[in-house]
């Protein structure tokens, strides 16, 4: 392909290779791996129960009502699985759908910022390509949907802002698309947006942007969309509602860590660079060139570079202060990360020479390097890990295939072949997939519940209540059906309640094993010397079975006398 070609092409054309190109990273092959846990399960089966109670509104899981997200995102699967079947793929589509829609959305918004078609198509590609994307847009959650959301939000406005003719539909499509936003993950879905057009607007000094008929007007059909589930669930539920959506779920994550560990200032910026892998490298210096213009305007795009500045400041605006740090909510910012990218690579092309053309050629060979050495420690650690690893056949496949990428990408930059170079980097996110692809056979047990529960459900068909580990619980239920109890001890119980049994001292794990004749669990290894402690003289026999992935069934049951 000649480093020009992208321009001589028609939108359309290269818009339909993205969605090509999208389907292969993002889509294809969605079902080849069961339903993982804690939350793949988690959201299927709240639309499993949705579905059968014949409930569209109100999310479910365990038989009770649960607001840990609005409904939105549970009824588009919910449909899926009505007219399709309870099936991986059809419960993964939409995310993968929505990736896809965010790649086209990326290609446009780079489009409106510099009217450049390689740029534009590079942003895209890179997109589709970035791991975290990639495993987001193959996972049963929210935040994919809502993420897609966010940004066509965002780039409806700048619509509006750059085509004066587009103003007052570029507003008030905004303002739809946050209050859709809104049904899927809650108010964040309105924040992220407005924090972006503020932040752009305040730096602009232009807020007067937004004093207009059309604000007014897509303020209100905001409310006219957004409102209604929430207040009627407030009639339904009331102060349920209120303690468990509103307060646990928007309040008490800004001043309670979910996970401590994440609760530190440089998370969120750090996941900024390494959410984007395998183009990390390039970041920095687009990061660079971005400063450079804005500090200069250079080349005339400093208005451009504040606008993805500002649209992830208007993200980091609401998220970094918060006690309860998850990598998802960065995730709205990527595209805007990976347009800078876009631009620097794409600008690159035309500029071989001089600083610009040292820095790539240095970026390159560190890469190619990089991805050298990574192949050493992998092989180390995998040899020195086979009980885990298993069998050696997928890491010398993809140590074969990092090779001769880590080959392409030093022999391509060294002679100014960009556009070969940067089909070799993404190259990296399909060796990923061929990874994962033969590797399934042994990670599945790990990652799923299915097997094990497959295993389970022929050992007891009885109606008992199940004990099962807090990170399994969700799993087993999926796949049995049961009613669940969760041993954690000493555990401090789910950051969002669930309505069954928590077990997490001696004497709740005794009154509940005693409370039925027998009790049979899954659960892990730790948890099975807690019970044989706990249990010991007390009339009670507890017996291992099967293991399979770290999951162990067991029984206990009442000595027969």
């Amino acid at each position: 392909m000649k480093q020009l070609s992208l321009h001589t092409m028609r939108h359309r054309t290269l818009v339909f290779i993205l969605i090509l190109v999208s389907y292969f990273f993002l889509m294809w092959m969605n079902g080849f791996v069961s339903w993982t846990h804690p939350d793949e399960v988690f959201y299927t089966q709240t639309a499993k129960e949705m579905l059968a109670r014949k409930e569209w509104l109100t999310p479910y899981i365990f038989d009770e009502p649960q607001f840990e997200k609005p409904f939105l995102f549970y009824v588009l699967m919910a449909v899926a699985i009505k007219l399709f079947g309870m099936v991986p793929f059809v419960c993964r589509f939409w995310p993968a759908f929505f990736a896809t829609v965010g790649v086209v959305v990326t290609y446009w918004v780079s489009w409106m910022l510099y009217e450049n078609k390689r740029v534009s198509f590079l942003s895209g590609l890179m997109l589709s390509t970035s791991f975290i994307y990639m495993a987001l847009s193959r996972a049963i959650l929210t935040d994919m949907v809502f993420s897609v959301l966010v940004v066509i939000s965002i780039a409806f406005f700048y619509y509006g802002y750059k085509y004066a003719d587009k103003k007052n539909v570029g507003i008030i499509l905004f303002f739809v698309v946050a209050a859709i936003a809104v049904l899927t993950k809650g108010f964040l879905g309105f924040c992220f947006p407005l924090g972006t057009v503020l932040i752009f607007l305040i730096v602009k000094k232009d807020l007067k942007f937004l004093v207009c008929r059309a604000t007014l007007g897509g303020f209100l059909l905001f409310l006219i969309i957004a409102a209604p589930w929430h207040l009627y669930m407030y009639k339904m539920y009331g102060q349920k509602f209120i303690d468990h959506y509103w307060y646990n779920v928007h309040i008490r994550r800004l001043f309670v860590a979910e996970h401590k560990r994440l609760d530190n200032w440089y998370f969120y910026f750090m996941l900024l660079f390494l959410g984007i892998m395998p183009w990390t490298f390039f970041s920095f210096s687009a990061c660079g060139k971005m400063i450079r213009e804005i500090r200069l305007n250079e080349y005339g795009r400093r208005d451009q570079f504040l606008f993805l500045l500002s649209w992830i400041a208007g993200i980091l605006l609401f998220i970094q202060p918060a006690k309860s740090k998850l990598a998802s909510y960065i995730f709205p910012a990527f595209p805007a990360m990976i347009m800078m990218v876009g631009y620097y690579m794409g600008h690159s092309i035309d500029k071989t020479e001089g600083i610009t053309g040292n820095s790539l050629k240095a970026i390159g060979t560190a890469l190619s390097l990089a991805m050298v050495v990574g192949i050493g420690v992998g092989l180390y650690f995998a040899q020195k890990h086979i009980d885990i690893v298993v069998s050696m056949v997928p890491v010398y496949v993809t140590s074969t295939l990092v090779f001769i990428a880590a080959v392409c990408i030093f022999v391509f930059i060294r002679k100014k072949k960009i556009i070969h170079m940067v089909f070799s980097v993404a190259s990296l996110s399909a060796i990923l997939l061929v990874t994962l692809f033969l590797g399934k056979p042994y990670t599945e047990p790990w990652v799923s519940c299915k097997d094990i529960c497959d295993i389970f459900k022929k050992k007891d068909t009885g109606g008992s209540v199940v004990l099962a580990s807090k990170f399994y619980v969700r799993g087993i239920r999926f796949y049995t059906d049961r009613d669940m109890a969760v041993i954690d001890l000493n555990g401090e119980g789910f950051f969002t309640p669930h309505p069954i049994p928590f077990l997490n001292t001696d004497k709740k794990i005794k009154d509940f094993l005693k409370s039925q004749p027998v009790t049979w669990c899954v659960i892990r290894n730790q948890d099975i010397k807690a019970i044989e402690r706990i249990m010991f003289g007390t009339g009670y026999t507890v017996k291992q079975y099967e293991d399979i992935g770290g999951k162990y069934i067991v029984k206990v049951a009442k000595e027969q006398t």
